[in-house]
């Protein structure tokens, strides 16, 4: 909830509705970061950039992109934050190859990446850039965790068309919801099922919930145990009757 606070403060501050940028700002300020960057697996192979703060915190997550290389498509394989304490040293270079240097270059000594991850299904990552060595400490990297998920939720209500409240205690309840196994596995099936990437999934499920007024972690177990399933003739969901098909 405090991560949550900070979050619903940047947008009020604004005067802007929340959004995922205000999850990317507010991270910035918590952390005394030079740059956040913000990107979804929109595609099997293709990341997208949602949100990106600063032009050499841009230029850094293209790099990424293009080269395939750095922490923060470390982080998206293998589903665990990655830190990256010093990216002149050896180690970085070593491991880095490519990317370490053009970011030692630019004035980027440190940087670590939170994968946004459910369970086994990757969506994204959030990467966080800082122009001194270091890493962060277990408390901090535990709120860049949260903040990771705050904008992945926030992505969701925007792609859903969900008027997010702007404070934080309003859905504050729902926002752990992203971490049950049974939405993680909600959304491989209805990724399987309607042959789209597990983000498209997730908006869906997120969307369904909000328009029914049901809980995330509901709408998710009842996908899960078969009890609902998707339209294709409405392009909706339709619960299961005791005759229906299985």
């Amino acid at each position: 909830m405090r991560v949550w606070a900070t979050v619903s403060l940047c947008a009020r501050t604004r005067r802007e509705r929340l959004a995922p940028r205000h999850a990317c700002l507010a991270c910035v300020t918590a952390f005394s970061l030079s740059g956040v960057a913000l990107v979804l697996a929109s595609e099997v192979d293709t990341m997208e950039p949602v949100y990106v703060t600063g032009d050499r915190a841009r230029v850094l997550t293209e790099l990424q992109l293009t080269l395939g290389d750095g922490p923060g498509r470390d982080a998206l394989d293998s589903g665990a934050p990655v830190l990256a304490a010093d990216l002149t040293s050896d180690a970085s270079a070593r491991r880095w190859p490519m990317f370490a240097p053009e970011a030692a270059r630019r004035g980027t000594r440190s940087m670590y990446s939170v994968p946004l991850a459910l369970g086994a299904l990757k969506v994204g990552v959030l990467d966080l850039y800082r122009d001194t060595p270091g890493e962060p400490d277990i408390e901090e990297l535990m709120d860049a965790v949260v903040y990771a998920d705050a904008a992945l939720l926030l992505v969701l209500d925007e792609l859903g068309g969900i008027p997010t409240a702007t404070e934080a205690g309003e859905q504050g309840a729902d926002r752990p919801a992203l971490w049950h196994s049974e939405v993680h596995q909600a959304a491989g099936i209805l990724s399987v099922q309607l042959g789209v990437p597990v983000l498209d999934a997730l908006v869906r499920l997120r969307a369904h919930a909000f328009r029914n007024e049901e809980p995330l972690t509901a709408v998710a177990r009842a996908v899960v145990e078969r009890r609902l399933r998707f339209d294709h003739s409405t392009n909706g969901f339709r619960r299961q009757g005791r005759g229906s098909a299985p």
